[in-house]
């Protein structure tokens, strides 16, 4: 029977959704105008510089594209006054998601031809100095000859997205030694940093490396460090402790959460501890925090007097960063220790540096609304995971028995879980997959098959299947979907698994 008291609250729940999702469009908007007015005073700095006529249409290109954004922004106002004007119905919930959608597709459009505008007059190899006309763009008086005039190497547009990461995204006692470095992606991230360690002679003795590691991670490694390497069990942390202090390694590469069929979770708080207190060797401890992103702070943890041990963390920025538009991939290290300094050279030598056009595609960093997004994604993700689990629970679990989710720690272990089956079978996962979908497609309800995850719209997707480093697994990547929304995708989870489950 339906319960009219769950209703109205799940109603006015998800206008508070929807309240939230509109001012987050909103900051991304906002973030996408300061770039544009950053670069018309850029402009009147170096106007003497640019070819008149080239100034102009520069120019038009920035008012129309800030008139765009005006546009969204009333639209977006609008939209939030009419929603709290409502009687909070379901038909006035959808339209207002359905103008939250509308927006967010004008917003992907639009970052995209604001990042190109931002970087129209610049050049890939700016010049230093020039007798006519400027061939250094926006930054013409600030190219420094055989540092940055070559932007695969190093550019200035990086920098400010760097330190405003540092500022709003890392917590630490001491940020004096923090260093940030933006890449071309999560994977260009880990490159780096391994060229750095091997490069340097950083890693001479064993390497400890989690068993749960990304398979690229895994598969990158093997053959140069071979018999160098001792995988270890990462939710094991006494044996993990007993090998630290038994082969002293060079490394420890690990995952804050690991994105494998198990979801394993590791105490990292204590490792670092640990190894505070009985490490007087150095090593590195390098960490994937792609997964966790700002609800886990090493660097609060680590004391930075302990300059033996270097802390290496990675991003992929096109994950909760990127803010659901999926527009381009990036990545960023963040890392103190000795010689960390280093990772500048070793990401100009590895080539692995992001594009400028690349920066301007992530909206300005923001922790309060990265957090909010995170919080939002925890929501949806407890909810289905544990309402999943009772109903299989209830119902006979022939082949799909239970939802591997870390939901056992008291913080935000992530935005997806896996299913777990009886025995592995890739083509009945694959069944399932296709059973979602045509569910999904029958209820009308958003719900789409394809890798990653941190987006707006929750996806399905088989993984691990081309590789030996790892096992297939189902994964759902939660959106950020309201209330009213959670539960539709509910339905459709809890019937495909009553018609797998027979």
């Amino acid at each position: 029977m339906p319960d009219p008291e769950k209703e109205k609250l799940i109603l006015e729940e998800t206008v508070y959704d929807l309240q939230k999702d509109f001012e987050e469009l909103e900051y991304i908007a906002r973030s996408g105008i300061t770039q544009l007015n950053r670069f018309e005073l850029n402009l009147e700095r170096v106007r003497k510089s640019i070819i008149p006529e080239i100034l102009i249409d520069i120019k038009n290109n920035i008012n129309l594209l800030i008139s765009q954004y005006n546009n969204l922004l009333q639209r977006l106002s609008t939209a939030k006054k009419d929603l709290n004007e409502t009687n909070k119905s379901q038909k006035a919930i959808l339209e207002a998601s359905f103008h939250k959608r509308v927006n967010f597709e004008k917003l992907r459009a639009l970052y995209n031809q604001t990042a190109a505008a931002v970087t129209s007059l610049d050049w890939q190899s700016p010049t230093a100095s020039h007798t006519l006309f400027s061939q250094a763009g926006s930054q013409t008086g600030k190219i420094l000859a055989t540092l940055i005039d070559y932007k695969r190497d190093a550019h200035l547009d990086e920098t400010g997205y760097e330190k405003k990461f540092l500022n709003q995204n890392i917590d630490a006692l001491v940020k004096v030694g923090i260093k940030t470095y933006m890449t071309a992606s999560g994977m260009a991230a880990f490159t780096t940093i391994f060229n750095f360690l091997m490069g340097e002679g950083k890693l001479e003795g064993k390497v400890l490396l989690g068993k749960s590691s990304y398979f690229q991670y895994k598969n990158l490694l093997s053959n140069p460090l071979d018999d160098r390497i001792i995988e270890f069990d990462e939710i094991d942390l006494e044996k993990l402790k007993d090998l630290v202090k038994k082969v002293r390694p060079s490394a420890i590469f690990i995952d804050s959460l690991c994105n494998t069929a198990d979801l394993p979770f590791p105490d990292l708080k204590s490792l670092i501890k640990y190894m505070e207190k009985e490490c007087d060797w150095n090593i590195f401890l390098v960490i994937d925090n792609t997964c966790l992103s700002t609800s886990f702070q090493p660097f609060r943890t680590l004391s930075p007097l302990k300059r033996n041990i270097g802390l290496i963390v990675f991003e992929s920025l096109m994950k909760y960063h990127h803010f659901g538009m999926d527009r381009t991939t990036g990545g960023i290290i963040v890392a103190r220790g000795k010689d960390i300094g280093k990772l500048y050279d070793w990401r100009k030598n590895s080539g692995t540096n992001i594009t400028d056009m690349g920066v301007y595609q992530f909206p300005i960093p923001n922790r309060k609304m990265l957090d909010r997004r995170l919080k939002r994604f925890s929501r949806n993700t407890s909810i289905l995971t544990q309402k999943l689990q009772q109903f299989i629970d209830t119902t006979s679990g022939k082949y799909v028995n239970s939802i591997i989710y870390p939901v056992q720690k008291p913080t935000f272990t992530g935005s997806f879980f896996n299913i777990g089956f009886t025995k592995p079978d890739v083509k009945l996962y694959k069944q399932f997959i296709k059973s979602v979908m045509e569910e999904a497609k029958r209820a009308k309800v958003e719900f789409h098959h394809g890798t990653s995850f941190g987006l707006n719209h929750t996806r399905i997707y088989l993984t691990s299947l081309w590789t030996k480093y790892g096992d297939p697994f189902i994964r759902i990547s939660v959106g950020t979907e309201n209330r009213l929304e959670i539960e539709k995708i509910l339905t459709v989870l809890e019937k495909t698994v009553r018609i797998i489950n027979g």
